[in-house]
């Protein structure tokens, strides 16, 4: 029994599927342009590698790479790596492993992260970005992170209690998301950067929220009708950089939100001038702000009677050229 044991394993070793490395600078780092893999398939990887990274090869004759399912067995193949980037693959299951320290997944189709190990991950760097989440329960256990992306998902709900373990969490990557709400409360002090572009979130309520070491926020473009300023500036009070543009918010408090941000030195983008485009906003010490009503007015009469007085000064030029040239043909 034991030599047919054996003799079956050298089999399924000589069947495997076995995958090498392209020559790459990095001596650590094994770089592979194709897989292929299905669970319980025999794959074997070369050893010796701290770091895989399998990407789709530049050349447009090389078949894609398909991974439906990164698994244990999977893992175990590469020699169990502390990274892996594993980029479209059309990956839809992710059984994450409990020692793999940084991974990125993005661009695939990961609808369902396993966590069934029981032991602690330790995960601090993990791109989940453009793959077809709604739930992420599952961070909850990822106490380690520090690096989070989670952009272009489907996400519409963001649970207090899967944000609220992560206390290690500096930055946070959500932008094209569909969450109306958000909860600052859950968000640790450990945030550096927070970057919700192109959202939906409705609300950004900062007046009970500590965030000491934020320095970054892009709220840009999601559907919040106000934002208080002050609220934020006192919970982010190592604020350097904040993009809060959001076309649902009034001109003239957008033009204050901009004016209270220079005033305490954090820089943003305004998106758009309309001091440039519009004689009802005027530019007053450096931010543009809507005028006020008797003030357009007069503009706008300033206008007019400087377009009425174009129009006599060329009525009177060509009068007195059509004069000079009746004199000149006599």
């Amino acid at each position: 029994l034991q030599t047919l044991l054996s003799f079956l394993s050298l089999l399924a070793i000589a069947n495997a599927t076995h995958y090498e490395c392209l020559p790459y600078p990095v001596a650590s780092l094994c770089r592979i342009e194709f897989i292929s893999y299905h669970p319980g398939d025999q794959v074997s990887f070369p050893t010796g590698y701290q770091q895989y990274q399998i990407k789709s090869s530049p050349s447009t004759k090389m078949i894609s790479s398909k991974v439906k399912t990164f698994d244990s067995e999977l893992y175990e193949a590469m020699h169990r790596p502390s990274s892996i980037e594993m980029t479209n693959t059309e990956m839809e299951t992710l059984i994450l492993p409990a020692e793999l320290s940084m991974g990125d997944f993005s661009n695939n189709h990961i609808n369902l992260v396993n966590l069934s190990n029981p032991e602690n991950y330790q995960i601090t760097y993990l791109d989940l970005s453009s793959n077809s989440l709604t739930n992420i329960d599952f961070i909850s256990r990822l106490v380690n992170l520090e690096v989070l992306l989670l952009e272009s998902n489907t996400m519409d709900h963001i649970p207090s209690s899967a944000l609220r373990p992560l206390t290690k969490l500096k930055y946070l990557y959500l932008q094209y998301n569909s969450f109306a709400s958000f909860p600052w409360n859950a968000l640790a002090s450990s945030i550096i950067h927070f970057d919700c572009y192109l959202g939906s979130i409705t609300t950004a309520e900062f007046s009970r929220v500590s965030l000491p070491s934020l320095e970054y926020l892009n709220l840009e473009h999601n559907s919040l009708s106000t934002i208080n300023v002050t609220d934020l500036l006192q919970a982010a009070p190592k604020l350097k950089e904040a993009h809060l543009y959001n076309s649902h918010i009034d001109s003239l408090e957008m033009s204050e939100i901009f004016a209270d941000l220079k005033a305490n030195n954090v820089s943003f983008d305004e998106p758009y001038d309309m001091c440039n485009t519009n004689d009802y906003y005027e530019r007053k010490f450096g931010i543009c702000v809507q005028r006020r009503p008797e003030e357009s007015t007069v503009s706008i009469g300033k206008a007019v009677l400087l377009s009425s007085l174009v129009i006599v000064t060329a009525v009177v030029f060509l009068y007195i050229v059509l004069l000079v040239f009746r004199h000149m043909n006599r």
